[in-house]
């Protein structure tokens, strides 16, 4: 991958989905590395965007509104980055509200029963998480996490072994039984749908992380997709020369960020596996703009 000046992450969580940093935060070490711009993509919420709008003018940075939203598209989980939309648009509020709730109600569900099985320390209740975070919409097992955390129950080292994996692993089975509890999954929100509703709330939708998506790009493009995640630490060489190619052509957006990855994923203590060169984990000043100014959608 080309060696680029890399000007702004385009993809970002924050605590106010499912990761550590307040939006605050993330622009403040945004800045401190030279970037321009910054634009946070919680799952399936937009509560950051007026934090991280306010702290991003303050120091002069550039950034929009964005989201990631968890669909499926022939049983085939897509994440589609949407920006610059109106979260007020109906659908969109629906939408927005539906995604959240999935996480919400899975994480309250597997707190209960790592309770109640004893896998999980006593010390917290699901209503002190709620008052930890009073603006989320979206809680998964960081914030019960930091919350534990914060209380001394559980140290930062014991995160992986003694809190997330007996407790709010997917490899625990319980995605079903999750489902049928809950009566919420996000196998039921539709990819092309989402990507309808974001071009209807004005917006951008964007493929994130398309590795091993290239089968489906014409189906992508059918649907109206506007762009890739081009630069993202996942994507390869080749796929990432391939969807350039294909922005080029069609006239379509780049985009990159670091999700997870590097000093802006927040993850950086969990060790290697959230590592990555920063020059894989953002795009451009032109690629920024292009997307800023709308100059092609």
């Amino acid at each position: 991958m080309k060696e680029i000046k890399i000007y702004a992450s385009c993809h970002n969580h924050s605590n106010f989905s499912d990761a550590e940093y307040s939006p605050e935060r993330l622009v403040e070490i945004a800045h401190s590395l030279g970037h321009g711009g910054i634009i946070i993509t919680d799952h399936d919420t937009v509560k950051a965007t007026y934090f991280a709008n306010k702290a991003a003018r303050r120091i002069g940075m550039k950034t929009l509104l964005g989201c990631e939203f968890s669909t499926y598209n022939h049983g085939v989980g897509v994440h589609l980055l949407g920006f610059d939309f109106n979260p007020d648009n109906r659908k969109m509020k629906e939408l927005l509200e539906y995604g959240s709730s999935v996480q919400t109600a899975r994480s309250e569900l597997m707190f209960k029963w790592g309770l109640e099985r004893g896998t999980l320390r006593e010390g917290v209740t699901w209503q002190d998480v709620r008052d930890a975070y009073p603006y989320n919409d979206y809680l998964c097992n960081n914030q019960v996490f930091e919350v534990y955390k914060a209380r001394g129950i559980y140290s930062a080292e014991e995160y992986d072994e003694h809190f997330m994996k007996p407790n709010f692993s997917h490899s625990l089975g319980l995605e079903e039984k999750i489902i049928e509890a809950t009566g919420r999954s996000y196998k039921n929100v539709n990819t092309a749908d989402v990507v309808k509703i974001i071009i209807e709330a004005g917006g951008v939708p964007v493929i994130a992380h398309p590795h091993g998506h290239i089968k489906y790009v014409n189906e992508y493009l059918d649907m109206g997709v506007m762009g890739f995640e081009t630069r993202f630490p996942s994507v390869t060489d080749e796929e990432h020369e391939f969807f350039e190619a294909l922005c080029d052509e069609r006239g379509l957006y780049k985009m990159g960020g670091s999700d997870h990855s590097g000093i802006l994923g927040g993850l950086t203590h969990l060790g290697d596996a959230y590592a990555c060169p920063e020059n894989r984990s953002g795009i451009s000043e032109e690629n920024f703009m292009t997307l800023y100014e709308r100059r092609l959608g």
